[in-house]
């Protein structure tokens, strides 16, 4: 029997171990690479030469960039990118394995490049995007996340089957050895482990642990539960690999332009083909800023992005005109944020009333390449925001009248949407 249950726990012992080292290993982060290069730099060059087909951490046109120096000699990176057709004529097996992976279809080359450019480009695949710090109410900052998968279920579930199994082997234990009768019971408790021994002598203890395991494990499963719903830093693929970054943050164009209808209506909208074909007329991506001399030049091939824009509206950039009786084609973006029916929201009276910037409940979009759920978008969250949140009863003069009736009836208090009734149900749920 000793012989047994020595087996028994020395087996639990090493699955335990190994468990946990198996863990830590799928922690750890992979290794990079060394690139002498500067990522500042690099980054400029890969959004002017390589943003229109690649992204760091999926695939766009091409394969995703990110790591690139695992997968490839860094040697071999510089004359591909320089001159893939050249690298491919000389019988490289690499080369001609990823023009036929994506059909025949050549990569740019770059020429104009030079291998220190490289170096830069590849730095930065390494190193990435830093995270933005965005300013807080109080001064401080909050760091912008990507969007993850959340396994918080699965941790949680994860967690409790572990500590119960825990549990009932060391129960299992106890019970054994107390089962053990005479001398050989008396022996084998004698050469057990002061914790064994302590643990079947205290069965309060396995009691208590119990229950403070099985309490912690409800109330992760509750805390997680009333997150269902909750769509925070959600941030879909869009059929466009459109940049909130590039037109809202580099070319400082107003949020109201391409969604017009935040001024005037219940909905932002969605700005139509024909909005984006008021500058896409003129630019189709083939224009490239020279970093050194700041100047634009020609690469000779649109952007792919762009070229979806021309296919599914109907235009002809050859010879630069809609092409006649074209049957156009929806594109099929993915919606980000979403309230449930139940509640009302107006842009309009937010936008246009309350004079609420864009980025009050979106974030900070002039940043982002690609937009995700900023803000929670919680009832709680929207109740907070009218607490604190303060008319502006002296910049918007459509509403002068009630605004004099407000200061009247406060008497210089300041006057929150609390205090007009943004705290009444029937406003948002009527």
């Amino acid at each position: 029997m000793y012989q047994h249950m020595s087996k028994l726990l020395k087996s639990k012992r090493q699955f335990f171990v190994f468990s946990l080292l198996a863990v830590l290993i799928g922690w750890s982060q992979p290794s990079f690479s060394q690139v002498e290069g500067d990522a500042a730099n690099g980054k400029k060059l890969f959004k002017s030469n390589c943003a229109s087909c690649h992204k760091l951490d999926k695939k766009l046109v091409g394969p995703a960039l990110g790591g690139v120096t695992d997968r490839r000699e860094v040697e071999w990176l510089v004359k591909w990118i320089q001159n893939n057709a050249e690298l491919r004529a000389s019988g490289d097996a690499d080369a001609i394995a990823i023009y036929d992976e994506y059909n025949g279809s050549p990569m740019t080359a770059f020429p104009q490049l030079s291998e220190q450019d490289i170096m830069d480009i590849l730095a930065y695949s390494i190193k990435g995007d830093e995270k933005k710090v965005i300013p807080g109410p109080d001064g401080g900052g909050t760091t912008a996340s990507v969007a993850t998968q959340d396994n918080s279920l699965v941790v949680v579930i994860g967690l409790g089957v572990f500590f119960l199994l825990l549990i009932g082997l060391l129960v299992k234990v106890r019970n054994t050895l107390k089962e053990v009768k005479g001398d050989a019971g008396t022996n084998l408790l004698q050469d057990a482990s002061s914790f064994t021994r302590w643990l079947v002598n205290n069965k309060m203890v396995m009691t208590l642990g119990t229950i403070v395991i099985g309490v912690w494990f409800l109330s992760a499963l509750y805390s997680y539960l009333m997150s269902v719903g909750l769509e925070q830093n959600y941030q879909p693929e869009q059929p466009i690999a459109f940049s909130h970054e590039l037109h809202a943050g580099q070319n400082e164009v107003d949020c109201n332009y391409c969604h017009s209808s935040a001024r005037h209506s219940k909905t932002s909208g969605i700005p139509s083909a024909n909005v984006c074909m008021n500058c896409h007329m003129y630019i189709d991506g083939s224009e490239i800023l020279d970093p050194t001399t700041g100047t634009e030049k020609y690469s000779g091939e649109r952007s792919p992005e762009i070229e979806k824009i021309y296919a599914a509206i109907g235009w002809d950039p050859e010879e630069r005109k809609y092409i006649e009786d074209y049957e156009t084609q929806p594109i099929k973006w993915v919606r980000i944020h979403n309230l449930p029916d139940l509640a009302y929201f107006s842009h309009a009276q937010h936008v246009t009333a309350g004079q609420v910037k864009c980025q009050t409940c979106h974030g900070p979009v002039e940043t982002m390449e690609e937009v995700y759920q900023y803000s929670p978008l919680t009832m709680g969250w929207c109740i907070n925001c009218h607490r604190e949140t303060k008319v502006k009863v002296e910049t918007n003069g459509y509403y002068e009248e009630m605004h004099d009736k407000l200061k009247a009836k406060f008497h210089g208090e300041d006057i929150t949407v609390e205090k007009i009734g943004g705290l009444e149900c029937g406003k948002c749920h009527y």
